[in-house]
Formats: structure tokens, sequence, C-alpha cells
């Protein structure tokens, strides 16, 4: 695999066929959320802090898988606000009206925020999320 730090927060990880052959996975693992697809992404995420030195924060996780043309697949694994927030707003598209008003608050929030700010906010967001779904 190929690495590429591209900020403080976000790595490119670029996977081969050979690489995916190499954890006995396939792309549609990783798409489906196998449970080899989801240990090849925790491993891919070691990888890229290790190679490129990121101490990741564990707040603000966004994942974007990109196909490229040579049939290798990109992933980029970001903890940047900016890239979160960019992951909020598509998930406008798919809110419901009850949803919708308090996610635009919290992204503009978020927008108005300085980074140790953001990030408190995203970190107490995510939490409830958590909370919300082991009920």
């Amino acid at each position: 695999m190929e690495y590429r730090r591209k900020a403080a927060l976000k790595v490119e990880c670029i996977a081969s066929k050979e690489d995916f052959d190499f954890f006995g996975i396939a792309l549609e693992d990783v798409l489906d959320r196998t449970e080899a697809g989801m240990y090849f992404l925790k491993k891919a995420k070691e990888l890229c802090a290790m190679t490129q030195k990121v101490a990741w924060t564990n707040v603000a996780y966004t994942l974007n898988i990109t196909m490229l043309a040579d049939g290798r697949v990109s992933f980029e694994f970001s903890e940047c606000i900016e890239d979160y927030i960019v992951s909020l707003r598509h998930s406008l598209v798919m809110a419901d009206e009850e949803t919708r008003g308090p996610l635009e608050e919290f992204i503009q929030a978020l927008e108005d925020a300085d980074e140790d700010a953001a990030r408190k906010l995203v970190a107490h967001f995510e939490r409830n999320i958590k909370d919300e779904r082991s009920r």
C-alpha cells in the first residue's frame, strides 16, 4: 500500500488488488462492512498513522473511498473538522425535516468554532449518537 500525508490529521492510503489479496478480502468486503473489511480499514488506518506519523484523535473521523482509473482504490482517512463538515453537509441530503434544522445548526456551530471548540462539539455529538444507538 502507498501512503500520503495530506494534512496533520489526513492520510491517503492507496491499495492495489495485491493488497486486498494479502488481506484476503475484496473491495465489496469494505463496502459491505464485513468483519474482514472492517479489519482491513482498521489496519490501514493504523498503518497510515505509523508510516506518516499521525496521532489520530478519534474525533471527527471520516473516510472517503475513491476508485482510481488504474484499478487501485484510494482510502482517505481524515479527522479534519473541514472534512467532517463536508460529510455532515452530504447527510443533509437524506435528512428528514425534523433532523435538517438541528443538523444545519450544528454545522453552523462547527463553522463558527475554533479547532479546539469544534473538536469538543464533535466529541459530544458523537457520544450522544453512540448513546442513542445503544438504547
